[in-house]
This record gives structure tokens, sequence and C-alpha cells, in this order.
């Protein structure tokens, strides 16, 4: 099974970004949402995803209910969402609820 390196802090992955010059995949889930399960178990889990994620971004998955603040200043209305920024911190691309891997890879790999 493949795995995604995520980060738990926003602003360290924010400034790896910056510093790396890669973009940002910042995915926001709630605990119990069966499609963020699902994306998790199914997705993230695919090796072509996984390879895909940690080498072209730093990827940060965050509970949206401990992070309430970002939830309201993104202005996210659903879970999970996906937003991909650029290493500067401007918004690229956002997608939401469950992806299969190939419909995931396609999307982030046209963010960039």
């Amino acid at each position: 099974m493949a795995v995604i390196y995520w980060r738990q802090s926003w602003e360290e992955a924010t400034s790896e970004a910056k510093k790396a010059n890669r973009p940002l995949l910042l995915e926001l889930y709630l605990e119990g949402c069966p499609h963020c399960q699902r994306l998790d178990k199914e997705t993230h889990a695919d090796a072509a995803v996984a390879k895909a994620v940690n080498e072209g971004f730093i990827p940060v998955r965050l509970e949206g209910r401990g992070h309430m603040d970002l939830v309201k200043k993104l202005e996210v209305r659903g879970a999970p969402t996906i937003i991909i920024f650029s290493p500067e911190g401007k918004e690229l691309k956002r997608f939401a609820g469950f992806l299969p891997p190939q419909e995931y890879l396609r999307e982030i790999q046209g963010a960039t």
C-alpha cells in the first residue's frame, strides 16, 4: 500500500512549500465523512497517486472542525475539499468530493 507523507501543520507546510518552491496540496476532511474515508482508503492508497502527490507537492491533510479558521478563510463548503496553492500561496485549483485515482491524478496534474 502506498503512503502519502501528509504534513500535520498548515504553517509548516506553507513555509516548506515556499522554501522548496513546490505547490502545496491541502486536503480538508471531516472525521466520519464517508467520502473522505473512501478518498483516503482508495485514492490515497493508489501507488500512482501517492507518487504524484509526494513528488509534486507539499501535502497537508487537516480535519476541518479543528481548523475552522482556515475553513472560513478559504470558504470551504464541503468535505473532502482539495485546494492546490502555488509555492507563494496563491490558490491555483480546487475540487471536492471523492474521486477515483485516475480522476484525482487528472485534477492535480492540471493544476500546476
